[in-house]
């Protein structure tokens, strides 16, 4: 607003969520640099269905380099690069894809075996961060199958797993949240 003269020459962006739920992965990232033409830049809506990073961009099928410039749609790739680092602090989203698939169980009742076994795959620094609402899926599979032991055993695993984590030295500063848990919040009479 201040100097009219200064005009969008170029315009770089990234997705925060992926496709799946998940958060962007840390790490660096490759992003898109895309050359701004008059105002069409201006509107979100224009770029945004886009690929952002270059991997994306290869995943659709495109060529990252090369000596052509890239035209997708209204916009043009630059030949200019621009790396971010990322590093995602969040006690509501994740990166991983199964626990996610955990905390969303209701949404896919079928892959809830899987997503119970690969529970135990993921890294524990994740589990933890989201303590009381893995614990509260747990309990909820637990109620809400009550009816049969389909799940049972598997949930009761995937409990040993996690108190086995608070237990290790690593995590032992959570013990407070799974006592705090225990205390105020478990409330699954049928899994009592």
């Amino acid at each position: 607003a201040k100097d009219k003269s200064e005009k969008i020459f170029a315009l770089a962006f990234v997705k925060l969520m992926r496709y799946d739920g998940t958060t962007l992965r840390d790490g660096e990232h490759d992003l898109i640099v895309y050359k701004a033409e008059a105002k069409k830049l201006e509107d979100a809506s224009t770029y945004l269905s886009l690929p952002s990073t270059k991997i994306e961009l290869e995943e659709k099928g495109h060529s990252a380099t090369g000596k052509s410039m890239q035209n997708l749609g209204s916009c043009t790739i630059s030949k200019d690069s621009f790396q971010i680092s990322t590093l995602v602090c969040s006690t509501k989203l994740t990166q991983n894809v199964d626990l996610l698939g955990l905390l969303k169980w209701r949404s896919n009742t079928n892959l809830l075996q899987q997503n119970l076994k690969q529970l135990m795959k993921v890294d524990g620094g994740e589990v933890v961060k989201f303590l009381q609402d893995t614990l509260d899926a747990l309990f909820n599979i637990m109620m809400e199958n009550s009816e049969s032991e389909t799940f049972d055993t598997l949930v009761f695993d995937a409990l040993v797993f996690i108190i086995g984590l608070i237990a290790d030295r690593k995590f032992q500063h959570f013990n407070p949240v799974l006592e705090t848990y225990i205390k105020k919040h478990f409330s699954a009479t049928l899994a009592y």
